[in-house]
Parts: structure tokens; C-alpha cells; sequence
């Protein structure tokens, strides 16, 4: 590691050298005197309980300084790192430090703690470097007499540091010989004008030039920091990193053990403890907003929450829930009824903060098996979002506040409104949902990279979007923007079949030209999912996924890949199966274009990342996509078969990580084993012959399958090459240029 404590050192080095003899004489005392299991089992390695006759009370008494001492720590290692990635994500690369001022008693703690977080401890005692403060200089005379003194008196091995007021006062010290320079109170333009002229003249001039270096210090706090940022400052100091930490907040309690009768009876302990509500907070933005980046983006969320009056105190409760789920530290549930019961109220105020926080707890309320309570929050907040006009372009500019950030919070919230209206549709297959026909004139957002940093470029509208492919020089659009066209074309194909109440091979065909003009028309950037520094466009994810799924729907019913009794009795990813009849000469066209949505899965799947930050939509998708999986499983034989268990296996596998936090996900994976065990167990090594000779499937198997050694499991899958570009002449896709929907 470049930064925390590895690169640090070990906490060892921080313990007093006594601590080993401290433990033995604790144990002496509090233990049998004679070696009881060294008696027993001799110079053999084993292991053994350590009975001592401390009562619970005693325990007790101790837990509350330990935990105490570790929640201390903990907070300020956290506090110590995010302060540290603020100032990386600025651009300085220099060191970031804590003071000497730390807590009386606690100053092993508390300087553990920032190298745990990665900041440099400064001065672990007064005599680690001499600092010269103004009553020094008041009583050596001046400033050159007191570095002077310092240096005669400390030698060559000890550094001396000079809080400084001014330019004159740093310029006069670093010509006497100091180490360091502390720009002490200085305002953020003072002190980029000071330390680059002090570089200048003694560092990079032509005359005498000086190795020091530029600390900057003062009143610095997580909110301020930023603007002192610069290169020629090499130290910036804060004792903010260890002041005002909330810190975990631990419990113990005694509870009776289980009836078990092969357990002894007694007591035992059970911990039990809730997380600080920051760290909540960045378990959230770790794990989940990129998949739902609407909110607005971590750093220029603490900057407003700065302001008395920012409005968000109920999204932030739901921000907490949700991260909440993702850490198992914590009791989720309780966060779950603080956020349900601030919600939850009829007067709620109609403002778009509550329209994100109720689509927030929605989407999570029907992930976590509240079906009933999701329906209810997303319900107000369609209805919310409609009172404010939220799909008008003229909302941004109207709530934005004049801030550019806002604006584009605002956008994104509601073409992320319509996405999840239409999930929640698709999820219990019905074909209406609430925004359907309501139009969608929001401008488009732009791509996270530039909301994070708050650079937002123009926005540009649908009506550019659709007329791209006649613009002279390609246009690069949002992942956001692409996902909401692939949104588009699932609201065509669910409003053309409640209008018409038609599915046929026709139909399919105008949804395969949609998503063949969609496939066609995407840059090169955003085929893959996988940017080339190895982070995972979570949005792209998405998108592709629904392309396949809008696919393998379309294709499977006219398919050779029959649906069994089990998929039609699944619950938690019911199929919407058209019932039908497809003549068998039309069966293996379909049956082709199906298993390519089928292999777009999988290398989706096989892209190395951790699932569980997939955006929990995708679910439902993949437990679809394994269901015609195992169907084709009946159809293949030997290696072809073979990797396409492999491929039932990766899905399942997808789902199981999703289910360890999402219940529903859960419920999908054990509902895909259910169908896989019954179309799959005792399955022959050979197709039996069908009434028809001829065959249903007369597909080139290279077509079916990777070359993989087909004895693998689901390793198989990883660090490969995985293009994701789609042949259209192959598929025999329309070529058609237009984009009309």
C-alpha cells in the first residue's frame, strides 16, 4: 500500500514496551499459577479454552474501556482516510498530518488511528522535532536568534519547525536555517502566493538556495480545505482529523443461551452495536450510488448538508438504511423504521429531496420482500413529481438553485423515476405503469465523471439524441442517456402490445430494428461495461443487460426453448410468457437470437467485479435469462452442454451474491436451482431422437459456445476478453438508420 498503515508501520510500534510483562502479570494473577494444559498435552500443538475466574461484572468493566478505546480509534481512522481521498480527489499528493494537540490519555489511541487512515502522525511528542511559536521569538529577540538557538541546542537530529505569520516572517526563517515553515492562519490565496514565492527564492532560484519545507495549518477543516491546496505546499496540518469524531457506538448485553440440551447451560454474551451515521453514509456511496447515481455526488453532498437549511434530512435517513444493508455491523432494520416512519406521513412535504428518498426506499422496500410498502413509495412519489413538473426541462433551472450540480441531480432523478416505475411494472408483468404516457422533456444527463467533479457541459435533449446519426462528428452521450433509449424502447414495446394486444413474429422483428438502430449507434467507449481502468460502468451494466433480456423475451416464446412447469410456477420472476404455437421451420431463427441474449449475459456476468454493487434491478433479468439457460441445457449435449451448465452456474451465483443483501434475489436464486434440479438432474449425455428427424436446432455449435475446457466450473469465466459488440449482419438485423420510437 502508497498510503495507510503497512507503509506506516505496524501497530506494535506503537505499544509501550512494557505491555508484554503487563498481559503476563494479568494473567498470573487472574489464572491457575501451574500450567495445567502445558501438563496435559506437552510440547504437541493444540488448542484449549482459557478458563479464568473474572466474573461477568469485571468483563463488563473492561469491555466498556476497550470498546470505547476502539470506537475512538476507528472514528478518527475514518475520519483521518476521507479527509485524505478530499484532498487526492483535489489533486495534492503531498502529506496530510495530524497535530500533537490529541486527546490527554489518548494519544497512542488517537495517532494509531491516523496512520490507519493514512495520515502522517507529525509530532508524536514535544520532543520529537522543536516547534517555535511567537513567545519564543518574543524571548530569544528575533526570529533568526530563536532558529539559531534551537539548532546549537538540538543538533543535527532534530528538526526545527517555525509558525510564521506572514511572508517576511517564513522568508526570514527558512535564511536562519529552518527545517520547516508552518503558514499559520493565512487565508487559501495567502498561502498559494507565499509558498510559491518561497520556493521560488530559496528553492528554484539562482542564489542560495535551502531545503525546506511548507507546512500550512490553522483552522483547517474537512469543509475549508480544499482551496489551501497547491504544489508547492508540502505539509498540510489539522487537529480537526481527532476533534469532534462521533464515534461508534457500542453496547454489550447478556442474553440466556438457546435450550439446546447438548449445549451447557449458563450464559452467554452477545455484541450488539449501530454504526456512526457517516460511516453509513460511505458504506452507501461505496457500494450502491453508482448503480443509482441520481443522488447528488458524496463530496458536493457534505457540502450542503453544511447548510441549516439543505433540505434533505429524510433522504439522508434513507441514504443511511440503504447503506445500512451492506453493513453487517449494523442492524438494518432499525434504520429501516426511522426512514419508513419520516416518510411515511400524509402532509409529507412535496419536494424533490422526498421524491429521491422515496424512490430510494421503493426500489429497496421491493428488493427486501415489502412488496405492498414499495408500491405505497413509489406511488407518492410519482405523484410528487408530477405536482412539481419534474419531467418539464424548465424543473432543473427552477429547484437547481443556480447550482449547475443540483440541476443535474434533477434530471437524473427523473429519467431514474421512469426507469424504476417501469421495473416495478415489468417485475409483477404488467404491461401499464404510471408515467408511461406522460411525457419526458427533462433534458439529458451527462456522464458521471463530470457530475462527480461538477464540470457539468451543456445538457443536450432527446431531440438531438434521436437525430444523432446525422451529425458530422459523432456525439458522445451519457451511459444515463443510453439507458434511458433502451427504457424507451421497452415502454414501445409494452404500450404497442396494450394497444394492439398483437405479438408476433412482425412485432419481434420492429423490436429487433429498435435494438439493432440502439446497438449500432453506440461509441466504442460504451460497448464494454468495463472502462479500461478496470472500474465497472454500473449504468452500461444495466443498459446491456436490459438490451439482452428485451431479446431473449422477444425470441424465446416462437423458440425451440420451452418453458417447463416449474419456470411457469416461479414467483419471484415470473415469466410473461405469450401463448402460442410457433410453426417448427421458424423455431431455429428464434431459438438462435434467444441464446445470444442468453451468451451477452454471460460475459456480462463474467466481468470481474463484486456483484453485490450491480444495480439489484438486474435480478430479476439474470434469473429470466438462467431460466431459457436451463432450457437450452435439454437441446445441447456433451461440451456444448457442459458450458452452458457452467453458464446456469454463473447465474446462480450472480444471484446468491445479489441475495446476501437483497432477499428477493435470494428467493430468485433458490427458484433457479428449484428449475434447474428439475430439468437438469439425470439429464442423458445425448439428445433422444424427436418424432422429426429433421430436428429443431441446426445451429453451428461455435456459435452456442466459447472454446473452454468444458471440465471447468465457473472459473472458466474469469479475466477473459469479453467484446461485447454484436454482429448485426449475423443476426440479421435490420439495417435501418432511423431511430423513431
Amino acid at each position: 500500500m502508497s498510503e495507510g498503515a503497512p507503509s506506516h508501520g505496524a501497530v506494535a510500534h506503537l505499544l509501550p514496551q512494557t505491555y508484554k510483562r503487563q498481559v503476563a502479570e494479568w494473567l498470573e494473577e487472574d489464572t491457575p499459577s501451574f500450567d495445567y494444559g502445558g501438563f496435559v498435552v506437552g510440547e504437541e500443538i493444540s488448542e484449549a479454552k482459557l478458563l479464568g475466574k473474572s466474573e461477568v461484572r469485571l468483563l463488563l468493566l473492561g469491555e466498556r474501556v476497550a470498546l470505547n478505546t476502539l470506537a475512538r480509534c476507528s472514528g478518527i481512522a475514518t475520519k483521518s482516510n476521507r479527509l485524505l481521498r478530499m484532498l487526492r480527489e483535489a489533486g495534492y499528493p503531498n502529506i496530510l498530518a495530524g497535530t500533537r494537540k490529541t486527546t490527554p490519555g489518548f494519544r497512542l489511541v488517537e495517532k494509531y488511528g491516523m496512520l490507519v487512515g493514512g495520515v502522517d502522525a507529525h509530532r508524536v511528542d514535544l520532543s520529537a522535532m522543536t516547534m517555535l511559536k511567537d513567545n519564543h521569538i518574543v524571548a530569544a529577540g528575533s526570529i533568526t536568534n530563536a532558529v539559531r538557538a534551537a539548532k546549537s541546542a538540538g543538533g543535527f537530529a532534530i528538526k526545527v519547525e517555525v509558525e510564521c505569520q506572514s511572508y517576511e516572517e517564513a522568508d526570514e526563517a527558512i535564511a536562519a536555517g529552518a527545517d520547516i515553515v508552518m503558514l499559520d492562519n493565512f487565508t487559501s490565496d495567502g498561502v498559494k502566493a507565499a509558498a510559491a514565492q518561497l520556493k521560488e527564492k530559496w528553492g528554484k532560484g539562482t542564489g542560495e538556495r535551502k531545503t525546506f519545507l511548507v507546512e500550512v495549518s490553522g483552522g483547517l477543516t474537512e469543509e475549508n480545505v480544499t482551496p489551501y491546496v497547491c504544489a508547492d505546499v508540502d505539509i498540510v496540518s489539522t487537529s480537526s482529523i481527532h476533534q469532534g469524531v462521533t464515534h461508534v457506538d457500542f453496547s454489550l448485553k447478556i442474553v440466556p443461551k438457546g435450550k439446546d440440551t447438548e449445549k451447557t447451560s449458563g450464559e452467554s454474551l452477545e455484541m450488539t452495536f449501530q454504526i456512526n451515521t457517516e460511516r453509513l453514509l460511505d458504506v452507501y456511496y461505496e457500494n450502491y450510488w453508482a448503480a443509482y447515481p441520481f443522488p447528488l455526488p458524496m463530496r458536493h453532498l457534505n457540502q450542503r448538508r453544511l447548510n441549516n437549511n439543505h433540505g434533505m434530512e429524510n433522504l439522508l435517513l434513507v441514504l443511511q438504511y440503504v447503506g445500512s444493508i451492506f453493513a453487517p455491523w449494523t442492524q438494518s432494520e432499525l434504520h429501516y423504521e426511522v426512514a419508513e416512519k419520516a416518510l411515511g406521513p400524509e402532509n409529507l412535504p412535496r419536494t424533490p429531496w422526498n421524491v429521491q428518498a422515496l424512490m430510494i426506499l421503493a426500489t429497496a422496500q421491493l428488493h427486501t420482500d415489502r412488496m405492498r410498502e414499495s408500491r405505497r413509495s413509489l406511488d407518492t412519489a410519482t405523484s410528487i413529481a408530477l405536482e412539481l413538473c419534474m419531467n418539464t426541462k424548465e424543473f432543473a433551472v427552477v429547484y437547481g438553485e443556480g447550482s449547475p450540480v443540483l440541476e443535474e441531480s434533477w434530471r437524473r432523478t427523473y429519467h431514474f423515476l421512469v426507469l424504476t416505475d417501469q421495473h416495478f411494472s415489468i417485475i409483477v408483468n404488467n404491461p401499464m405503469c404510471a408515467l408511461m404516457d406522460v411525457p419526458n422533456l427533462a433534458d439529458l444527463p451527462c456522464d458521471d465523471e463530470f457530475y462527480e467533479s461538477g464540470n457539468i457541459p451543456p445538457p443536450r435533449t432527446l431531440q438531438q439524441y434521436d437525430t444523432r446519426e446525422f451529425d458530422d462528428v459523432e456525439v458522445m452521450y451519457s451511459s444515463m442517456t443510453y439507458l434511458t433509449d433502451i427504457s424507451r424502447i421497452t415502454r414501445y414495446i409494452m404500450k404497442s402490445f396494450i394497444e394492439t394486444g398483437v405479438f408476433n413474429t412482425a412485432f419481434v422483428t420492429g423490436v429487433d430494428a429498435k435494438i439493432a438502430v440502439w446497438q449500432s449507434l453506440l461509441p466504442a467507449s460504451k460497448r464494454d461495461p468495463m472502462r479500461q481502468d478496470g472500474s465497472i460502468d454500473e449504468v452500461m451494466f444495466l443498459t446491456h443487460l436490459m438490451a439482452s433480456i428485451l431479446t431473449m423475451a422477444s425470441h424465446r416464446p416462437f423458440s425451440s426453448l420451452e418453458y417447463s412447469f416449474e419456470e411457469l410456477t416461479t414467483i419471484s420472476f415470473s415469466p410473461s410468457v405469450p401463448f402460442m404455437d410457433a410453426p417448427k421451420q421458424i423455431r431455429p431463427v428464434h431459438t438462435a437470437r434467444t441464446l445470444k441474449a442468453c451468451d451477452i449475459q454471460t460475459k456480462l456476468l463474467a466481468i470481474p467485479c463484486a456483484f453485490e454493487k450491480h444495480n439489484v434491478m438486474t435480478g430479476c433479468i439474470v434469473a429470466s435469462i438462467a431460466a431459457a439457460q436451463i432450457a437450452a441445457c435439454k437441446l445441447l449435449e456433451d461440451h456444448a452442454l457442459s458450458i452452458a451448465r457452467d453458464r446456469v452456474r454463473l447465474s446462480i451465483g450472480y444471484l446468491n451474491a445479489m441475495g446476501t443483501f437483497w432477499s428477493t434475489s435470494a428467493t430468485m436464486a433458490k427458484e433457479v436451482r428449484f428449475v434447474a434440479r428439475s430439468a437438469l438432474t439425470g439429464l442423458p449425455s445425448t439428445i433422444v431422437s424427436q418424432s422429426e428427424p429433421t430436428g429443431e436446432i441446426e445451429i453451428s455449435r461455435d456459435e452456442l459456445i466459447w472454446p473452454v475446457d468444458p471440465s471447468a466450473q465457473i472459473d472458466i469465466y474469469t479475466g477473459m476478453s469479453i467484446p461485447l459488440i454484436l454482429d448485426a449482419q449475423a443476426m440479421s438485423y435490420a439495417s435501418s438508420s432511423t431511430s423513431s420510437l
